[in-house]
């Protein structure tokens, strides 16, 4: 089991249960438990400690080699596995949905099936005994979050991650930062200092950019004024201009984007006017914003059949002769 899918258990069990307890006696797993030495303080995944302080719990780990510390656990993932797991097996299920559901609907049943030998059943017993016990829920769930670390600043002030950019204070530029994500944010550290935080792209803008205007130098810095990139772009093709058009008429503030947009158009000086033109058309036809990366592919790759192209054309028209002197 992965972090993320250890942590999002706890959070969904926290939920289940409509409350926390006190502590939590789990298993030594790497996931969460990094050391657990027979004399010594126990040392778990900062993750794990983290979610743990968020929802004011402590965690506990089992004794090294003292199975009976979690006997009770072990006896009920067998009755539930009998209950839940054996019952569906001959059942048939078109989509996750479906599934969950009825996993729900046989997890309900076994809590609230009656015991043989004492009154009430496994829900009443928790309603009645457990639940008064535990400590209230945040208003806000704990959010998981990975880490993503080593990445560049570029002179542009902003950080190449997961098919976009994300803005941050100039002065680290050429420095690198490590990226802390969830589902919603991403935050920037440096040093272990956050430095910036952004609303993470959605998944279908690639090439997408997320800017803070006071991340950035002022005046910022340019070899080139926005008109004329613009010229140039004109004058390469209509494709050509639409892409710098977009990337301009885009930007919230005008000037962000001149360095990529001079990346863009020194494609033309590697291949040809063309290429570039040709570059812009693909890649118009894959995204609405393409950036870079995705012209500079299309246009080596462009090229590289042109090459190929070329080369055939020729081979028919001549064919390689060595000649006797060569065998000599």
């Amino acid at each position: 089991m992965n972090e993320k899918a250890w942590l999002s258990c706890h959070v969904n069990m926290f939920r289940f249960f409509g409350g926390t307890p006190v502590k939590i006696v789990c298993d030594n797993l790497k996931t969460g438990v990094t050391l657990h030495p027979k004399r010594g303080g126990i040392i778990l995944n900062e993750a794990y400690l983290s979610l743990g302080e968020y929802y004011s719990v402590a965690i506990m780990p089992t004794g090294i080699k003292k199975p009976k510390q979690k006997a009770s656990v072990e006896g009920s993932v067998g009755k539930i596995a009998t209950a839940v797991i054996a019952k569906l097996r001959n059942d048939v299920f078109t989509s996750l949905a479906a599934l969950n559901a009825g996993i729900r609907k046989a997890v309900k049943e076994f809590n609230d099936k009656p015991f043989q030998k004492r009154p009430g059943s496994r829900r009443s017993i928790f309603e009645m005994e457990e639940k008064p016990y535990l400590r209230t829920l945040p208003l806000i769930p704990y959010e998981v979050c990975e880490w993503s670390y080593g990445h560049k600043v570029g002179s542009n002030s902003h950080i190449w991650w997961n098919k976009g950019q994300y803005s941050v204070p100039y002065r680290y530029i050429g420095c690198k930062v490590d990226v802390k994500f969830n589902s919603h944010l991403v935050f920037i550290y440096y040093n272990r200092t956050e430095i910036g935080r952004h609303q993470i792209l959605p998944r279908h803008m690639a090439n997408g950019m997320r800017t803070e205007p006071a991340h950035l130098p002022f005046p910022l810095r340019k070899n080139l004024s926005v008109d004329a990139l613009r010229d140039r772009a004109r004058e390469t093709g209509p494709k050509t201009f639409e892409v710098i058009r977009r990337m301009f008429d885009e930007a919230k503030v005008e000037e962000q984007p001149m360095q990529t947009a001079g990346a863009i158009l020194s494609i033309a000086d590697i291949y040809s006017p063309q290429i570039l033109e040709k570059a812009c058309d693909k890649a118009l036809r894959q995204y609405h914003m393409p950036y870079y990366k995705t012209i500079y592919s299309n246009a080596k790759s462009i090229n590289s059949e042109k090459e190929l192209t070329e080369f055939k054309e020729n081979n028919k028209k001549s064919g390689i002769v060595r000649g006797a002197d060569y065998y000599r």
